[in-house]
């Protein structure tokens, strides 16, 4: 009697192992999980792990899901803002947004810009300027309110994965010591990377000294005036004014004919004799440093602009300050 009940619990241990070693495959099998099946052969995510476009989509997926999220959180702290004041939403945009802006703010976008204006006086374009200044206003609001309701945006995101990325002493900005780098790859031409200089600018602001940023050229071919720009904020470079010319070019983005570069170059402070000579680029040298630049890109992965790389972490496009921040606090962190 006692050996047959030896024999049956020995029996029930071994059913308990054997169900714990094989339900876990069993059920990853039928499960209805994303899959493809090759003669009978069921592929995974799991096999997907180091295909470049599963990488990429992925990567896409956490980055669109971000968005998402920081769009619902802002309208949604609108709503409890607006419940909180005993408000509708709609009340609460017209409240926050009669702000009038006074002269001296608008005489100062007006001189700040006055470049892009195209001549214009300042009372053909007070509307415009108003609007603008308005609009700073609504975003700063927006960034109070996520302050004040604690908005943290927390999307699992996948591994990141870290490359080596010379700077090949192209201009930098930031201590050489700094705990963050960020190499852009970028083109004076591109909308995109006009448009991404203002977050650039806010991450150096956040960051201060704990953010190194280096450009690298990568002047897209399909831009006509690109490469001339980029010659010629290398030569800027040359008489160690390259920042001074960085921003007028970033600021007349599509407008950067041979002339206007001149023109831009001209109240830069430059010597505009050796400023001339220069772009002629006779020895073929900056053009080659260029095209070097364009071949890093392009080994690392970048086939647009603009393209960034935090400690060597890939970011695409022009994305949303989150996007950086994320990455950016993890690193500090580290």
């Amino acid at each position: 009697m006692e050996k047959n009940k030896v024999l049956i619990f020995g029996l029930i241990g071994f059913i308990i192992v054997y169900i714990g070693v094989t339900v876990k495959p069993l059920l990853s099998y039928y499960s209805t999980d994303n899959y493809v099946l090759i003669n009978g052969k069921k592929y995974t995510e799991a096999d997907l792990g180091s295909n470049p476009s599963y990488k990429k989509m992925k990567k896409d997926y956490s980055q669109n899901l971000s968005q998402v999220f920081e769009q619902f959180a802002n309208e949604e702290i609108l709503n409890i803002e607006a419940k909180s004041r005993g408000l509708s939403v709609e009340e609460l945009i017209t409240k926050e947004s009669t702000y009038q802006p006074n002269e001296n703010e608008i005489l100062d976008v007006f001189k700040r810009f006055q470049a892009q204006l195209e001549g214009k006086k300042l009372d053909e374009v007070r509307p415009r300027i108003i609007q603008f200044l308005q609009g700073q206003r609504a975003q700063g609001y927006q960034a109070t309110l996520k302050e004040k309701y604690k908005i943290q945006v927390v999307v699992d995101a996948p591994v990141q994965e870290r490359v080596k990325v010379a700077e090949n002493d192209n201009p930098s900005l930031g201590a050489q010591g700094a705990k963050i780098t960020v190499i852009e790859f970028s083109d004076f031409e591109c909308p995109y990377c006009q448009r991404s200089q203002n977050v650039n600018k806010m991450l150096r602001e956040k960051y201060k000294d704990r953010i190194r940023w280096v450009f690298r050229d990568y002047p897209l071919p399909f831009h006509k005036n690109a490469m001339f720009a980029h010659v010629a904020a290398n030569c800027a470079n040359k008489q160690g004014k390259y920042w001074e010319l960085f921003n007028p070019l970033f600021e007349n983005t599509g407008r950067l004919e041979r002339g206007f570069v001149f023109e831009l170059a001209s109240k830069s402070s430059l010597n505009m004799k050796e400023f001339e000579a220069c772009t002629k680029d006779s020895d073929g040298k900056i053009a080659e440093e260029i095209q070097t630049d364009i071949n890093d890109g392009q080994k690392l992965g970048v086939n647009g602009t603009p393209a960034f790389f935090i400690n060597g972490i890939f970011v695409e496009g022009a994305q949303p300050l989150e996007a950086f921040v994320s990455i950016i606090e993890k690193e500090l962190k580290n």
